[in-house]
């Protein structure tokens, strides 16, 4: 009589300095646990420790880019990423009030995969060139936020004690404009300065010297705000100390942006999400990299959608139904999707007319640029998945094929509006 091998669920609580490891069986018994450290000889200590327990079923695991994760998968193992809200509601199905401690967190990750595992998606690597896009791209995101927030926490300070630079930039993302700051970095230095010293800044990157700023060089030395010297001194060097780190961000977006524009071409869907119109060199790649390569990734467009934020989440119970933002989505994703059906606006006339025809049913531009999206998602999925280009024609003539309204729009000759 042939015995069946039971196999075994492995979680893992990671953390700075060590990692918390524990096993359970099929029924759900414990075979082991244990902490290894961060480290290298901890982490392939880690693989031969769990050998004695195969087959292994799978490794649940909260953070899917450590490099802990990195040396499971290069071991031939099987590991599901697993979202720590989630974590925390199978923990609370046991107790309403579960311990929280590492050793914890280990047996609740392995318990979850071992009743959950069919309701959970495998961890698969995608090629390296698409890896890399996704990485460079999610970091070139978080560095346009960092710079928002420089900008937004400069703009406040210079209201407070030099105003009048606002004048000479609205726009304060610019090295022009953190450089100008730095070489004046008060309303005294801007009115002491001659005016070859004011136009050498200006045009050391090129700033041109249009009308409103010669007449804002001629008139440099009158005072038209009231004078703070006091406060000047005090906020001065955070401003310049804010314009500095804006500068560094610049590089770094520059060297970031010229190695996506360098891989991006090289990757074999790159004229999928290029043919996409208002997408361009920014949106083009990281509308790729959210989809990856794995075409057996998605169940269809609506899981997409979901992914993006872009479709509501409908809750009932009972005789109760109620339609709802959904929060749970990947925020970089919704973030692109947003921007490419705003800028999808200018470049094709049905994204347009959809557009128009959600603000007239009353959505804000928000909610009608979320319903845009959602739209353009259902397109790109279909490309994605049949590995063909964007074609406006052939897309407006299959509208007028469906008898859509948007088709009627556009036959009618509507003018689009200006951008809302």
């Amino acid at each position: 009589m042939q015995t069946t091998v039971e196999g075994s669920y492995v979680g893992i609580d990671w953390g700075d300095k060590e990692h918390y490891v524990y096993v359970v069986d099929a029924q759900g018994r414990r075979r082991t646990d244990f902490a290894l450290p961060q480290s290298a000889q901890g982490l392939g200590e880690l693989v031969s420790r769990l050998r004695p327990f195969e087959p292994i079923e799978g490794i649940a695991i909260e953070k899917e880019q450590l490099l802990l994760v990195a040396g499971l998968l290069e071991a031939g193992l099987t590991v599901y990423p697993v979202n720590p809200k989630l974590v925390d509601t199978w923990a609370k199905c046991v107790s309403v009030d579960p311990p929280k401690d590492d050793r914890r967190a280990a047996a609740t990750l392995a318990e979850g995969l071992r009743k959950f595992r069919n309701d959970l998606r495998p961890l698969r690597v995608e090629d390296p060139l698409t890896r890399q896009l996704q990485i460079l791209t999610r970091h070139e995101t978080q560095l346009i936020g960092q710079r928002t927030a420089l900008v937004n926490q400069l703009k406040d300070c210079l209201k407070l004690y030099y105003p009048e630079f606002l004048d000479w930039y609205e726009d304060l993302t610019t090295t022009t404009a953190a450089d100008f700051l730095i070489a004046f970095p008060t309303s005294r230095a801007l009115r002491e300065a001659t005016a070859h010293q004011v136009r050498r800044t200006l045009l050391a990157h090129d700033s041109r010297l249009t009308e409103r700023r010669q007449a804002l060089l001629a008139a440099r030395a009158q005072i038209v705000w009231p004078q703070d010297e006091v406060a000047a001194a005090g906020h001065a060097p955070y401003a310049v100390t804010l314009a500095r780190q804006i500068k560094a961000l610049n590089l770094g977006l520059a060297a970031l942006r010229q190695a996506i524009e360098a891989l991006f071409p090289q990757h074999p869907d790159a004229a999928l999400f290029d043919s996409l119109p208002g997408a361009g060199a920014k949106l083009a790649p990281r509308l790729l990299s959210h989809f990856g390569t794995d075409r057996s990734r998605f169940d269809g467009a609506r899981a997409v959608q979901a992914l993006s934020g872009s479709v509501p989440l409908t809750k009932a119970s009972g005789g109760k139904k109620q339609v709802v933002f959904r929060w749970a989505c990947q925020k970089h994703f919704r973030n692109t999707v947003h921007q490419f059906a705003f800028c999808s606006l200018e470049r094709s006339p049905w994204a347009r007319a959809f557009y128009d025809q959600a603000k007239a049913r009353g959505f804000s531009n928000a909610k009608a640029l979320r319903e845009l999206g959602a739209k353009w998602l259902k397109i790109i999925y279909r490309m994605w998945e049949t590995r063909t280009p964007y074609n406006e024609a052939i897309y407006l003539r299959s509208l007028e094929a469906h008898g859509s309204p948007l088709a009627a729009r556009l036959r009618v000759g509507e003018q689009p509006v200006g951008e809302q």
